[in-house]
């Protein structure tokens, strides 16, 4: 069964990218983290094929996270999740291995959609 991470310390946000996945067509585990320290540690423990992942979790940021989980898995995908438009935070998220930056301090229905469109992608 594919296993999809959802790294972010925001409850709101959180919730959001949990709504997204369920609307969407993922059939999979999903797992939560709210620390760097509790996603490192389901990256060493589990495969992870897919994830979101914020750019401002503590105690390091999301691109720590993103190199570690590309570093165990090559092949997953991954969204940086970041309100931040900045960007320094996208370019850093890229360079880390994300392969999307999506920026939610944009309307909400427009960040859905483009989660959902990610997704599609990546699940086709």
């Amino acid at each position: 069964m594919p296993i999809f991470l959802i790294a972010d310390d925001s409850p709101h946000k959180m919730q959001m990218l949990l709504g997204v996945l369920e609307r969407s067509d993922w059939r999979g585990e999903i797992l939560t983290a709210e620390t760097t320290e509790e996603a490192m540690k389901i990256i060493d423990e589990r495969k992870i094929d897919a994830a979101f992942v914020d750019y401002y979790i503590p105690s390091a940021l999301g691109p720590a996270i993103i190199t570690h989980l590309k570093s165990k898995n090559p092949s997953a995908r991954i969204a940086l999740v970041t309100s931040s438009p900045s960007e320094r935070v996208a370019h850093d998220g890229s360079n880390a291995g994300a392969e999307a930056v999506v920026c939610t301090s944009h309307e909400a229905a427009a960040v859905e959609k483009q989660l959902l469109h990610l997704l599609d992608d990546w699940m086709s």
